[in-house]
């Protein structure tokens, strides 16, 4: 069993936390959480996120080279964030998606090890649109769909033995 983080969710401000468990001796299964409740005076980029995958390791688990599948499902709420095309507008709604996910894990010592992934995920949202300003107003509800490098990370995993 691991407990671990991926830095760099957490370099972005939006911390995170997750668990990986042994199945088999090729097999596990991980999940991911991130929480960013952080608001910056009026502006806000507020986000959750659960991830749960199943993993494939080609030697053992929790060492070397892994393919994985996950599924994802979270929500946000973006307001007075000017940045692409978010400006003027205060956007929330859940996120649904799933992926695929290479890496390699190196181990650092007895408990600890590195982890070096690169993900593609499909994401779907529904979201409801706000124009800013002194009378903010409902413009509609909308989708997307993207693809998003969402299971992409540098993680450090503790091994809970």
């Amino acid at each position: 069993m691991a407990l671990k983080t991926n830095l760099l969710y957490d370099v972005l401000l939006t911390p995170s936390l997750g668990g990986e468990i042994k199945l088999g001796k090729n097999w596990t299964a991980s999940l991911m959480c991130t929480y960013n409740p952080i608001k910056y005076g009026d502006h806000k980029w507020k986000n959750f996120s659960f991830q749960p995958e199943g993993r494939y390791w080609f030697h053992r688990a929790f060492t070397g080279p892994f393919v994985g599948a996950n599924f994802l499902w979270g929500g946000f709420n973006i307001d007075r964030m000017h940045i692409g095309g978010l400006y003027g507008k205060h956007r929330q709604g859940p996120i649904v998606g799933c992926g695929l996910t290479v890496g390699y894990q190196h181990i650092l010592s007895d408990r600890w090890s590195m982890e070096f992934a690169l993900g593609w995920d499909y994401v779907h949202a529904t979201y409801d649109q706000y124009w800013e300003g002194d009378n903010p107003y409902k413009d509609g509800r909308f989708t997307a769909d993207l693809f998003l490098p969402i299971g992409t990370g540098i993680t450090m995993v503790y091994m809970i033995k």
